[in-house]
Formats: structure tokens, sequence, C-alpha cells
């Protein structure tokens, strides 16, 4: 059993060299299969730029087709050039609001 160690720790050694050395066909064929993975990996990168492209363009038609089917926006009117801050609102006189409030008082008085 000793014996057949020596002689395969012996063989080994003697192949180590050997075994290091790359023929010119071998070194042909890893340079082929170097130049078709970085191919591959050119054209991952390539159809994942496509892809983040087309779902760019689909979200911005997506978004273009809501816009379109969403009712319009209230349109604002311009301010005229002599109108006050309160113009547009409804306008009641001071007389009609005291005599009003001099009602509500009367009727929340007399509820005894």
């Amino acid at each position: 059993m000793r014996n057949l160690t020596l002689v395969l720790l012996a063989a080994t050694s003697l192949a180590t060299p050997a075994l290091g050395q790359v023929s010119p066909q071998a070194q042909q064929q890893l340079d082929l299969l170097t130049q078709q993975q970085l191919d591959r990996q050119r054209s991952i990168a390539l159809e994942n730029q496509l892809n983040a492209l087309d779902a760019r363009v689909q979200s911005e038609r997506r978004l273009q087709d809501f816009q379109a089917a969403a009712p319009p926006a209230y349109a604002r009117r311009a301010p005229s050039e002599g109108a006050t801050p309160g113009a547009g609102y409804a306008a009641i006189p001071d007389a009609v609001l005291a005599d009003s409030n001099a009602r509500v008082r009367a009727v929340t008085q007399n509820r005894r």
C-alpha cells in the first residue's frame, strides 16, 4: 500500500508541469468560449435596455390614455381688471344680515 502511494505521488509530481501547459487548440477553444460568453452578456444587456425602453413607452401611452379619458379640469376664469377679490361670491347687504341676526336672537331668547 505504501509503495502504491509513493508511485502515485511520484507520477503526479512528474505530470504537474505537463498539465499546466495548454495546447494551441485548447487555447483557441477557451478564447472562443470567452468571446461567446461576452457576446451573450452584451445581448442580455441590450435586451434589458430594450425591455426598459418598451416599458417606459407603454407607461407613457397608458398615462396619456388615462389623461384623455379623465374629465377635464375646471377652467379658471381670468380675473377682470377692476374686480375685487370677493366679486364672484354672493353678497348680502348689512341691513338684511342685522335683521336676520335680530330674529334669530329673538327666537332663541323666548324658549322659556
